[in-house]
């Protein structure tokens, strides 16, 4: 009987506040979402009934009883009310309450394509949370399955937008973020990491131009007349943002890609273009399949391997007064040191040639060297005899590539940095700006085949090319970054060129981080112009002409799909780091593939200086080639 008389008081109590005599503002939740992005009522004021189903430092969420919905798919029964601060104790989770706001379409301002979030906002003078039952059962969240992503429309989940949902099994597809310290080294994990409901591939960065930079683009007609060819990459709307400690009182959850997560259950919500679910504070997530490092194939004695890896901001722990560097603590760099030296003795198996990237100095990679060295001697292994290589270049931020030498088989002819003093037009300023702040490092090597007493002779060039940051700048960076990622790309491919024609015999390896696809991003096809094939210039915003005959190969496309990524970004897997390779190399070239160090590992991995994970946020590529031409 009590039973039955609270849910008389319940349904009465939101008959009433929904259809009283301020009937003009009393509006439902499924009313305010509408069918669309952007709410029917945006700039309205309106009052929403709903039971709280969760907290955030910045609001609440509210959803309307399970038996008061309009049953209609199509629209959510959820939204998030935003009050700026800690909402108070009126907002307590199975409160039903009744609150005054106004309806807003929220988006980041630096987000000007991102998706609205509809959100009732607060005014803190003026409107007020009533609570009208307490102890309320939460609405049962939807299970989300494949067929919801069926669509493959960036919008799929707006109908789930502020609603309670769960997954019966979500499989990370990118580890768990988290802020470093440069100077410690150490990480704060910041909960967030992405997912997709099991049966849903990973998700890749795939060619053509971001749809949200597409959508943002103030010429997308121009564009589409003009490049009619260009494609769109759909930024993976199967992928969901998981933000596991947004909800106050919620637990951070820390996992590697590839982990299996089960019955999770959450609110809906959508930041940084993606749509997210914030776990219930009192979830207890099942979690397996965290992913373990894994050794490589040593190379055999008919082999010898090159690799590239981006140390990620390998500052040492003294001033260098030619820069303004982060000086690291000697606890951090030693920490930093071993991790690295384990890496490249227990995982990577010694490389013959390592090209490094993003090193302080020469001082800095040369005790790296000495670690290596010694740690090797202390571990009973061969002593690989690592000698250092870098000249410092332009680069603000003090960072060089260099090369760690395996002396103990490889005999250096010689090390040459070039394009220091290259310039390229800014086209904005017009001035002759430095072209490559991390010059090219140029290494001449030979080993020596002890079966045949003959030299096996190779050039490899260790790169580290402008990166993505500021391309999309609308008012200065956006047309200085994109023309100095395509000059550099141009230059690059110019000198190899000419050591082809001057050389056709010449084996020539390029390796680094090149900060770009292995394919057009629409604005322009870097590694094309490198290789030799750049994109057609209806496919381009900016086109190059054929700069390299024959043309080079980069290795990852020849290797399965899906271990084509050495980064993860926004979710989706990529490839920054590349080895390409000549034709001439090509009779030599026995096996490719990246050594799974750091993209699929939660940032937090780094604090501990016993594992090899996450040392940087970069898988380093490594090459194996023969001593015997095919």
């Amino acid at each position: 009987m009590r039973n039955h008389f609270s849910k008389l008081v319940l349904m009465l109590a939101f008959f009433v506040l929904t259809f009283d005599a301020n009937a003009q503002k009393d509006r439902t939740i499924s009313d305010v979402q509408g069918k669309e992005a952007v709410s029917p009522f945006e700039g309205q004021t309106a009052r929403l009934t709903g039971v709280v189903t969760a907290r955030t430092k910045s609001g609440f969420f509210i959803q309307t009883p399970d038996d008061k919905t309009d049953n209609n798919p199509a629209t959510s029964e959820g939204i998030f009310v935003y009050t700026k601060t800690e909402p108070g104790i009126e907002a307590t989770i199975g409160n039903l309450v009744s609150v005054t706001g106004d309806v807003t379409e929220f988006r980041p301002k630096a987000e000007p394509a991102s998706l609205p979030i509809t959100e009732l906002s607060m005014q803190k003078n003026r409107d007020e949370i009533k609570v009208v039952a307490k102890n309320n059962a939460l609405p049962k969240p939807l299970t989300l399955i494949v067929d919801d992503f069926k669509s493959n429309q960036i919008d799929e989940l707006e109908k789930y937008e502020g609603m309670r949902v769960r997954v019966d099994a979500l499989v990370v597809v990118a580890p768990t973020k988290g802020r470093v310290d440069d100077k410690t080294a150490i990480a704060v994990s910041d909960g967030v990491f992405y997912a997709v409901v099991k049966g849903i591939p990973r998700p890749f960065r795939e060619p053509g131009m971001d749809i949200y930079d597409f959508l943002s683009s103030k010429d997308k007609d121009d564009l589409k007349k003009n490049f009619p060819k260009m494609p769109i990459f759909d930024a993976n709307p199967e992928t969901i943002r998981v933000d596991s400690d947004e909800q106050l009182g919620a637990q951070t959850i820390d996992v590697t890609s590839f982990a299996e997560i089960k019955n999770l259950v959450g609110v809906m919500n959508y930041g940084y273009q993606k749509y997210t679910i914030l776990p219930d504070a009192d979830a207890k997530a099942e979690i397996s399949g965290l992913k373990k490092s894994m050794p490589l194939p040593a190379p055999n004695d008919r082999q010898f391997s090159l690799s590239g890896m981006n140390l990620e901001n390998f500052f040492d722990d003294e001033d260098d007064p030619s820069i303004k560097e982060d000086i690291v603590t000697s606890e951090t760099f030693q920490n930093r040191m071993k991790k690295i030296s384990m890496a490249i003795r227990e995982y990577m198996q010694m490389p013959d040639v390592i090209g490094t990237i993003e090193v302080e100095n020469l001082a800095a990679l040369k005790k790296l060297a000495e670690k290596i060295n010694a740690d090797a001697a202390l571990a009973k292994q061969p002593n690989p005899k690592y000698e250092a290589y870098l000249i410092d270049g332009n680069d603000g931020r003090g960072i060089d590539v260099g090369f760690l030498i395996k002396s103990a088989r490889v005999q250096v002819v010689d090390v040459k940095q070039f394009g220091k003093d290259e310039k390229f037009k800014n086209p904005n300023s017009k001035d002759e700006d430095t072209l490559n702040d991390r010059p090219p490092l140029m290494l001449q090597a030979t080993i020596n085949d002890t079966k045949t007493n003959n030299l096996v002779a190779f050039t490899v060039i260790v790169n580290h090319l402008k990166s993505f940051l500021g391309i999309d700048d609308p008012k200065d960076g956006g047309a200085r970054v994109r023309s100095k990622r395509q000059a550099q790309a141009e230059f690059l491919a110019k000198f190899v060129q000419a050591r082809q024609k001057a050389n056709a015999d010449e084996k020539i390896v390029l390796l680094g981080d090149f900060n770009a696809f292995q394919f057009t991003d629409g604005i322009g096809d870097i590694i094309g112009v490198i290789k030799g094939t750049p994109a057609p210039k209806d496919q381009v915003l900016l086109a190059s002409d054929d700069l390299v005959n024959p043309d080079l190969i980069d290795l990852v496309d020849l290797i399965k799909p899906e271990q084509r990524y050495s980064y993860a970004f926004d979710g989706y897997a990529q490839v920054l780091d590349h080895i390409i390779i000549n034709q001439a190399m090509k009779k030599n070239l026995a096996g490719f593939g990246y050594s799974r160090l750091n993209a699929d590992f939660p940032e937090v991995y780094r604090n501990d200086a016993n594992r090899v994970e996450r040392y940087s946020d970069h898988d380093p590529a490594i090459a194996y080639f023969t001593l015997d031409e095919k």
